[in-house]
């Protein structure tokens, strides 16, 4: 998945939304503004830099928030998306290039949380501190805090999102929603073989929740929009309602191009392209939160050279951009016999959670090299050509955290893209301790699905080493500014003014969807932006 081209196509202009989300957004730079100096700028409208800024808000701050893309259209689908976009130079399978590189997950406004799926996994303890299993030299694994420190965040996003099922007794979620009937046969299967399923949790409402409907399943959650507003997008949860509040700004088309470090320890202003009229603009604040994800946060801080900052701002220690993290998958699919009683329009349309039930049972597993393993669940088919009259389809996924590794990087190129600045460059090559793995992980998604009594079993390869959703650790967090690019709240050592919130910050990717665990780390994080900023500027909160 990948997101609209910078140099906006004609035939392109159909996929933005008409109408601005309220009265704080419009498309593009206000010559009004040119002189004004916000309390924090946001660059980036996804699942971390929404829920920054409706915490900065409430805090009342002034913030403005920049995002590259625009508000699509309601009836745009991922696959037309994916259509429209800028790739990047990747490795390809053999360990040569490839300009299909995926460099984000979608950009537009709420950029990949539009298209997701609504998985929302609390990380567990062991991926705070895998030091145990997890060998990787000299590299500190280990995040600098644990998960007692991040549960009240996950509880406040868990009651805000309306995050459903999951496992029992875990967290502030609704009841689960109903198993699909390939969910009910994979329970089945699980149990049988001495599994401990559980209904994947969900960011989507079972029940009207905080403002927004309920789930009515009109289309398949994870590759299209939700017509309901049920699913716990940025757009749905937090952007939309800050759309009319007086202290947000919100500008899409706008893409941060650079951060200008004038002094020591802080940046004063970005430097941003209006991908409309093709002008650049100086954009001033006192703080700057960046969320572009693992790819393109690295990036802008790469880009930003000057003279406080040679190799990019936070690049003081060199590991800007290094230790990218993908998170390994794969799927694996086959066919049963229909039900008895199950008709064919309860699962051909494939519409309403893409998830609804996962395993961990494997997550810890002494006979996995390395003894860690991955989570199973169940993840509908979203291609249309792929469904069949005939039969039921039992589609899984196994998904597995990779060891990080200094030399799998994000890299600015010699060449420039549409807009003048160095294209992305993927540097990443799997661990064979992953891989094998991997091959474990496959092995027992195979052995479940015989065990459902599933024939035409097949490997659909992900394309995870070319990028994906699942990103992080270009700016890897710790206490040391010698070895790490940020603190634990995700401030830049070097530019105390500047925080990381996307998934750029994990040291360790962990083995689940990051999706939340990267929201509640933005949420802290906030906190600490919101603390600086009166103690640095007296600002009044």
């Amino acid at each position: 998945m990948k997101g609209l081209r910078g140099t906006l196509p004609s035939d392109a202009r159909h996929a933005w939304h008409p109408e601005p989300l309220g009265p704080a957004h419009r498309d593009g730079w206000d010559s009004r503004d040119d002189d004004r100096v916000w309390d924090v700028v946001v660059i980036g409208s996804g699942a971390s830099g929404s829920v920054a800024a409706d915490r900065l808000v409430r805090q009342g701050l002034d913030v403005l928030m920049v995002e590259e893309g625009f508000r699509l259209s309601p009836h745009l689908g991922n696959p037309e998306l994916d259509n429209m976009c800028r790739t990047a130079l990747a490795r390809d399978a053999d360990g040569g290039w490839t300009d299909q590189g995926w460099p984000w997950t979608t950009s537009n406004l709420g950029g990949g949380t539009v298209f997701y799926g609504g998985a929302s996994w609390r990380y567990r303890p062991f991926d705070f501190d895998p030091s145990e299993l997890i060998d990787v030299g000299d590299l500190d694994v280990r995040w600098p805090y644990g998960l007692p420190e991040l549960a009240p965040y996950y509880d406040v996003l868990e009651r805000r999102l309306g995050v459903c099922g999951g496992e029992e007794g875990v967290g502030s979620r609704g009841p689960a929603h109903p198993p699909t009937a390939a969910a009910e046969i994979l329970y089945e299967a699980g149990t049988a073989l001495g599994y401990d399923p559980f209904p994947t949790p969900l960011a989507v409402n079972r029940h009207a929740h905080g403002g927004r409907s309920a789930c009515e399943r009109g289309t398949l959650c994870v590759s299209h929009q939700c017509p309901t507003t049920a699913k716990g997008d940025a757009v749905a949860v937090f952007l939309a309602p800050l759309a009319g509040h007086s202290n947000f700004t919100l500008r899409t088309g706008m893409r941060a191009l650079r951060l200008d470090q004038d002094r020591p320890d802080a940046v004063t202003s970005a430097t941003c392209l209006d991908r409309l009229s093709r002008r650049t603009h100086t954009i001033r604040a006192r703080s700057f939160v960046v969320a572009c994800n693992a790819i393109q946060t690295a990036a802008l801080l790469l880009r930003s050279r000057g003279g406080h900052a040679p190799e990019g701002v936070g690049n003081h220690s060199g590991l800007v951009g290094r230790g990218l993290t993908m998170k390994l998958s794969e799927y694996v699919s086959g066919f049963v016999e229909a039900p008895a009683g199950l008709t064919l329009a309860d699962w051909r349309a494939h519409t309403g959670p893409f998830s609804t039930i996962a395993f961990l049972d494997h997550y810890l597993d002494p006979d996995c090299p390395t003894g860690v393993g991955g989570m199973i669940y169940e993840s509908k088919n979203d291609m249309p050509e792929r469904f069949r009259d005939d039969v039921l389809e039992l589609r899984i996924e196994t998904i597995l955290a990779d060891h990080p590794n200094l030399d799998n990087r994000v890299r600015l190129s010699h060449h420039v893209d549409e807009d003048g600045v160095p294209a992305v460059v993927i540097d990443y090559t799997p661990d064979p301790r992953d891989l094998r793995r991997l091959t474990y992980m496959t092995d027992r998604c195979e052995q479940l699905l015989r065990q459902a009594g599933a024939t035409g079993i097949e490997h659909e390869q992900s394309g995870f080493a070319q990028g994906s959703c699942h990103l992080h650790g270009t700016c890897r967090a710790g206490d040391d500014p010698a070895t790490s690019v940020v603190d634990g709240w995700g401030r830049v050592h070097s530019a105390l003014n500047v925080y990381v919130v996307d998934g750029s910050f994990m040291p360790y990717p962990g083995g689940l969807n990051p999706t939340l665990t990267i929201q509640a780390h933005a949420l802290r994080s906030a906190r600490a932006v919101a603390g600086d900023l009166v103690s640095r500027h007296a600002v009044h909160v």
